[in-house]
């Protein structure tokens, strides 16, 4: 993979790290399955992402503790998407601070292009004032309970707002407490006979601006399992890696999100759309890159393994071993 710097120079703490990467694939590879449209008649512009995943918090009041799993989150989902789903302009973000943030959005907004894909994400501390019922990201540099020092869940919404009217398609995901206050709008359904290549021509042409939320308001947790990664993006990542169709919707891919983690864990992620944005019940593809009859056999052997692993498994042995730390 190429490095990218991004243009954050000057403005890094020592706190912060920030690597951008490039995947070697290509987009609009040739697959035998000729039911569905060319990845060319489908994308135009560039994948592009900003992942954020904040672990080591600088709070002297202690209200903000150190995290064990958003940095690895964020890590693992960048070289997902620049190696499976190829993504070739990923921003990460690690121990990032509230400018880290701010600028690191505001510097995609004046890059993207008319037909790009824009995906955000975020892992880290999050917090609902129960008074004014204002949701925030907790940046690292963030100072017990002052939220001047927090990023609004309305600032976030502002910042992917002036993404999404430059663009055709931004999907945003958040892992953190009390995500689901940044919804707006219902989800959307995607049957299995909808599955054809005129629908996701047209799905491709009309605007989307998307939301995954980890939970709606309501604590999400930190480790799930011992795994490294939070219940939501252990199951984020299990679906895209064993994903074995070229062209996955967001539609798709937060129903199954969704049902993995409610049937797991106490906890509810929720998707929706971002109000005002213009979305127009388009939808965020994903293509996978790297798709070949020996990866399909290998993932759904795989897949099939797993299945039969979790049947046999002990339910009761699970809810004794695994104990959940909230992410908050």
């Amino acid at each position: 993979m190429k490095l990218i710097l991004p243009i954050l120079g000057l403005l890094l703490l020592p706190f912060f790290t920030a690597t951008g990467l490039h995947s070697k694939e290509q987009r609009g590879l040739a697959f035998k399955n000729n039911s569905m449209p060319s990845t060319s008649t489908l994308i135009k512009g560039s994948y592009r992402a900003v992942i954020i995943g904040n672990n080591q918090y600088q709070d002297a009041d202690g209200v903000w503790k150190t995290l064990k799993t958003a940095k690895k989150d964020a890590e693992s989902v960048a070289n997902l998407l620049s190696n499976d789903y190829g993504f070739e302009d990923v921003t990460l973000l690690t121990d990032a601070s509230r400018r880290d943030i701010l600028h690191a959005l505001s510097d995609l907004s004046k890059r993207v292009e008319p037909n790009d894909n824009i995906l955000v994400y975020y892992a880290g501390h999050g917090f609902l004032d129960e008074n004014t019922k204002r949701g925030y990201w907790i940046p690292v540099d963030a100072k017990g309970q002052d939220s001047t020092t927090f990023i609004r869940n309305s600032t976030v919404r502002d910042e992917i707002n002036i993404i999404a009217e430059k663009t055709k398609h931004t999907l945003l995901i958040s892992d953190s407490c009390f995500s689901g206050t940044l919804l707006r709008g219902g989800n959307r359904a995607l049957v299995r006979k909808d599955r054809t290549a005129p629908y996701y021509v047209k799905v491709s042409k009309k605007k989307s601006v998307q939301i995954l939320a980890a939970g709606g308001v309501e604590y999400v947790d930190d480790n799930y399992r011992n795994s490294g990664h939070s219940p939501f993006t252990y199951f984020l990542l299990n679906e895209l890696k064993n994903n074995v169709d070229r062209l996955l919707t967001m539609s798709e891919l937060s129903n199954n999100v969704i049902k993995a983690v409610a049937n797991n864990v106490d906890q509810t992620p929720e998707s929706g759309v971002l109000q005002g944005a213009g979305d127009e019940l388009g939808e965020f593809i994903f293509v996978r890159v790297d798709l070949n009859e020996n990866t399909v056999e290998m993932l759904a052997t795989k897949k099939s393994k797993n299945l039969m692993s979790a049947s046999n498994e002990n339910v009761n042995d699970r809810d004794e071993i695994y104990i959940p730390i909230p992410r908050f």
